[in-house]
């Protein structure tokens, strides 16, 4: 009789945060666990690895994680629990990094900032089309060309020196043009 009102009685839903700002991943932890979640917060890529049990229900993985790719989090959660619904959080939304998360397994690509209620229908993928982000009719040039090297570097896996091949650039070139708007 004392459990919250939005959980269902006999049924914990485990949700993991993989998140670097710890006041970020706070305050979604402290807004789930007052809906009923059972919520595990870990910082790193290394920590999810060597995290001993990972089996939740859901996971909320933020896209940069200090030096890591939060694709390679949707990774490591999907070989060890295939079942689990995720959502990628990330500040600098992008067609291609969308396109990779939802290949690797994710179920939703949402763009910071997001409100819990957002969230929670991502990880329940109760949204109807309204929720979904509609990009703006003209985007710059500057953003289709970071979409396009962004999608180039995914395709090569991470590989600076075989998209600078791809994209016809040298490879110095190549990394200033990644790391000159390098999104937050």
């Amino acid at each position: 009789m004392d459990e919250p009102e939005d959980s269902t009685p006999g049924i914990e839903r485990k949700l993991l945060i993989v998140e670097d700002d710890e006041r970020f991943a706070r305050t979604i932890a402290d807004e789930f666990r007052d809906r009923g979640y059972d919520v595990e917060w870990l910082e790193t890529l290394q920590s999810v690895r060597e995290a001993p049990v990972l089996n939740p229900d859901f996971a909320i993985v933020d896209l940069r994680i200090r030096q890591d790719s939060g694709l390679d989090v949707i990774t490591t959660i999907k070989e060890r629990s295939p079942d689990t619904v995720i959502v990628v959080l990330t500040g600098y939304g992008s067609i291609a990094t969308a396109v990779r998360a939802t290949k690797l397994g994710a179920s939703s690509y949402l763009t910071k900032p997001v409100d819990t209620d957002q969230l929670e229908r991502a990880l329940l993928n109760d949204q109807d089309d309204e929720d979904i982000p509609i990009p703006d009719e003209f985007q710059s040039l500057y953003r289709h060309e970071r979409e396009y090297l962004e999608y180039v570097l995914a395709e090569c896996d991470g590989n600076i020196s075989q998209a600078a091949r791809r994209l016809g650039l040298h490879r110095q070139s190549l990394q200033r043009k990644l790391r000159k708007y390098t999104p937050n």
